[in-house]
Order: structure tokens, then sequence, then C-alpha cells
């Protein structure tokens, strides 16, 4: 299975784990993929925490202008399922 498979579902428990990391108040969450960001209580350092984390899970790489599109947890699951596998140096 490649990261493009993934569901909305699977898409979605990777955003609620990355949360949860951000925000331990997030962690019962239930997500929405019409969840506003900032209305779940993530500013734009948060949400680059939470990119940076989604990151790390799925070992996919998003271009550092990233955070102007994402608006809700819809924008951030297309961004997971259309991610780009990170490039490792070294």
């Amino acid at each position: 299975m490649t990261i493009a498979d993934l569901t909305e579902e699977e898409a979605l428990r990777i955003v609620a784990k990355a949360a949860a990391e951000v925000d331990a108040r997030l962690a019962e969450r239930k997500f929405t993929t019409a969840d506003d960001i900032g209305e779940i209580g993530l500013d734009s350092v948060a949400t680059l925490e939470l990119i940076v984390s989604i990151e790390d899970q799925t070992g996919l790489s998003f271009d550092d202008d990233v955070l102007f599109g994402v608006n809700t947890v819809g924008d951030v699951v297309e961004l997971i399922r259309s991610g780009t596998p990170a490039v490792r140096e070294g």
C-alpha cells in the first residue's frame, strides 16, 4: 500500500495521532475533514508542528509553503494522500 492508497479514514488517523502529539488536549477528539484548523485550536506554529509530525510518521516531505493552503483537516488529509516520499540525504 502506498500513501495514495490510504483511505480518508486512515489519513484521518494519521492526523489525529499527530494532533495529539502537538496538543494533548486533542488526543480524544474525533476529526472530520470539515474541521477548521484554527477552530480545533491549532495556530500557525502548532500547524507546522502537526505537518512535521505527519512527515515523521509517514516518511513524506512537504514543501515549506504548504501551510498557506492548510485551512481544514481535509486539506491535511489531501496533503497526506498526495504526498511525496522524502529524499533522505547521506
